[in-house]
């Protein structure tokens, strides 16, 4: 992965499935940094995730200016109720906010992390 985004040069397509797999949470921090760096120099990177620490950083980025918005797509994928593929893009703003987040993507994480504070609390 990090050979294919250091090895990539302008118009080439780095496809990388789940580039987070198996790292610390700052390793994927850093690995989001990679993304950027390579998208900086005009590789056209696609990552597939689903690891809200790698799009947050992708989010950071956008927002301290390391990478245009206009630079970033989020795509995601869902079934309709006849069972065909449907696709959506959001896109960025300049302060790395998504317009059209999947429905409970990020709130999944953060459910989980309230209920955990409230059981250690004594309060569930």
């Amino acid at each position: 992965v990090v050979v294919g985004l250091l090895a990539g040069e302008p118009g080439q397509i780095v496809h990388i499935e789940q580039p987070e797999l198996h790292l610390h949470p700052r390793a994927q921090v850093a690995m989001a940094g990679l993304l950027v760096q390579a998208a900086k120099r005009g590789v056209l990177v696609v990552a597939e995730t689903h690891a809200p620490l790698l799009l947050m950083a992708i989010q950071l980025a956008v927002a301290k200016g390391e990478i245009p918005a206009a630079d970033v797509s989020l795509n995601w994928f869902s079934r309709d109720e006849e069972g065909a593929t449907q696709i959506r893009e959001g896109h960025m703003d300049a302060a790395g906010a998504y317009e059209d987040w999947p429905v409970d993507f990020a709130t999944v994480e953060r459910d989980l992390i309230r209920a955990y504070i409230h059981a250690a609390m004594g309060d569930a």
